[in-house]
This record gives structure tokens, C-alpha cells and sequence, in this order.
């Protein structure tokens, strides 16, 4: 769920066995997928990560704030919610981490941490809607969670404990939706298979669906609304990994479809070399020239 570069980063600087490492200042710009941009910068014992996020400031209303303080809330993290320009750029907030401090066997983990900044401020309104619903007071409505430019995610709570997330995915190409069906389709079945009846359920369509009704959603012909049916196993006892996997499923998606692009355009470069190959083993050959002499004695090749 986190971001590589940031995991490595931490990792090599980390804990008092990579003191020397730390006497190197470092400073690296890095982007991330939704539109997302990170500026580390470390110098001794201490490493700040700036973020750059799409609609930061309309999540905040959704508990961004509490949620990430109550990740990032130990002694060795230092959290500011302002915003800040490096380097003639605007981040919306950054954190501070104490690389000096023993963490032990810990290390890994608060690297891992820092490295899913993204994934928690996108988990934020998910985990404030969900506890909410834990305590009877979730809303009736339809919150909206815009993570890319054009896009969302919407959340409302369903009937029976269950709780209903819906994509709004924009496919720019005819081609990525052609796909995209295969796999959505495969993700809409996947309850029939017996060993995946404690899946949630999944429908796609080309128009908004009925929890969508009354607002101003995204339109035009390349966006796609896929929807989840949450059930109150998903969101209570099982509620990180499933809003890990609610934050990962736009990219897993476009990651797919991409990957299966590629794989066609090898398949059918191939074809082409194959069918290149047989015929030119079909040509005939070229006849040997055959010398002829005139009546006159001279020679003139045919």
C-alpha cells in the first residue's frame, strides 16, 4: 500500500545502525499515483516528507485530521496539517520523523508507515464513515470523495449493516473499457465461486446507479460507475484491509488493463513476425540467369 521509494528511503536511514548513513543530506522529489507528489528531504537525524495531494482541503471535513493523528500521533513524529512551498511548489501538509530514536524491531513498521501517507489520508473518510456506523449515527446521505481530477469515490450506508462505495472511473481511451469489462465482469461473478461467497458484491454500468441520484456526479462517455456492497464483516472486524483494498482497487485496475494491452500488442507483433516468416519461406526461389549467344556470336544474358 505504501510508496517504495519512501520505504527504502526510510529504511537506509533509520535507527542508530545507520548513523553514518544519515551524515548524507538528501533530498528527492517523487509522484505518486493519483496525482500525488512527495518531496523528502533529511539532513542528520531527522526526515521530513512533504505532500502534494489532489482536493486535500475537501477531505479534511471527512476526519483527515483526527485519523492521521491517530497514526502518526507517537513522540517521533512530528505532524503539521499547514500548508507549505518547496521549492516553488505547494504541499498540503508534511510529516517529521525522528530517525535517531531506537525503534528495534519497529523500524520496518514506521518506514512502512511513513511510506502509506497517501493510502491513510484516502482511508480517512472511510474509517470516520465506518465509525459512525458502528456507533448508529452515520449519516443518510451520499458523502463524496474526490481523489482524482474527475473523478470520485461516494460512500453511503446501505440497507442491513451494509455499506455501498461506488467508483466513478474515467477510461480516456475506447480501447481501456473494452478491457476493463473482462475484469469486471470476472469481479461481478466472483461470488459465485464457493469459496468466495464472503466477497463483496460487485455491479458496473455506464450510467450513475440509485445511490447516485440527486447529485451532480461525473458524465461524459468514457466514465464508468463500478460499486461495492460492503458487508458488516468488511467494515468492522476486517475494516483496514478492506479500505487498503477499497484505496488500491482505481490503480489495480488501470495497472490490469494496461498490463493486458501489452501482452495483445506482444501476441500480435509476434503473429505479424510468424506470418512474415511464412511467407517468405513461400516465395520461389530466383531462376539462374541462362547465358544465350546470337546468331552474330554475341552474348546476351536472360
Amino acid at each position: 500500500a505504501g510508496h517504495p521509494v519512501l520505504k527504502e528511503t526510510v529504511s537506509s536511514r533509520i535507527g542508530p545502525a545507520n548513523a553514518e548513513a544519515r551524515e548524507k543530506e538528501i533530498v528527492i522529489s517523487v509522484n505518486d499515483f493519483d496525482d500525488t507528489a512527495y518531496y523528502v528531504q533529511s539532513k542528520g537525524d531527522s526526515l521530513t516528507v512533504f505532500v502534494a495531494m489532489q482536493n486535500f482541503d475537501a477531505l479534511l471535513q471527512y476526519g483527515v485530521e483526527s485519523y492521521l493523528k491517530h497514526v502518526y500521533g507517537s513522540d517521533q513524529f512530528a505532524l503539521n496539517l499547514s500548508s507549505s512551498t518547496v521549492k516553488e511548489m505547494t504541499f498540503n501538509f508534511s510529516l517529521t520523523v525522528d530517525l535517531a530514536f531506537d525503534y528495534g524491531s519497529e523500524a520496518e513498521a514506521v518506514a512502512e508507515k511513513v511510506s502509506c501517507l497517501k493510502r491513510n489520508v484516502l482511508a480517512s473518510p472511510f474509517m470516520w464513515y465506518f465509525d459512525a456506523m458502528k456507533a448508529g449515527k452515520a449519516a443518510e446521505g451520499t458523502i463524496k470523495i474526490p481523489f482524482r481530477q474527475n473523478e470520485a469515490m461516494y460512500l453511503k450506508k446501505g440497507k442491513d449493516d451494509t455499506a455501498i462505495v461506488v467508483f466513478s472511473v474515467r477510461f480516456p481511451e475506447k480501447t481501456d473499457w473494452v478491457v476493463a469489462q473482462v475484469f469486471l465482469r470476472e469481479f461481478a461473478d466472483a461470488r459465485n465461486d464457493s469459496g468466495l461467497q464472503l466477497a463483496p458484491a460487485v455491479s458496473y454500468s455506464k450510467t450513475a446507479p440509485m445511490e447516485l441520484d440527486g447529485l451532480s456526479v461525473e458524465d461524459g462517455e468514457g466514465v464508468c460507475f463500478i460499486s461495492f456492497v460492503l458487508f458488516k464483516r468488511h467494515w468492522d472486524t476486517k475494516v483496514e484491509s478492506s479500505v487498503t483494498a477499497i484505496c488500491q482497487f482505481r490503480n489495480y485496475l488501470h495497472y490490469h488493463i494496461k498490463c493486458s494491452k501489452a501482452y495483445m500488442h506482444m501476441r500480435m507483433r509476434r503473429r505479424v513476425d510468424d506470418l512474415l516468416a511464412t511467407l517468405a519461406r513461400a516465395r520461389p526461389a530466383a531462376e539462374a540467369a541462362v547465358e544465350k549467344k546470337t546468331w552474330g556470336g554475341r552474348t546476351c544474358a536472360k
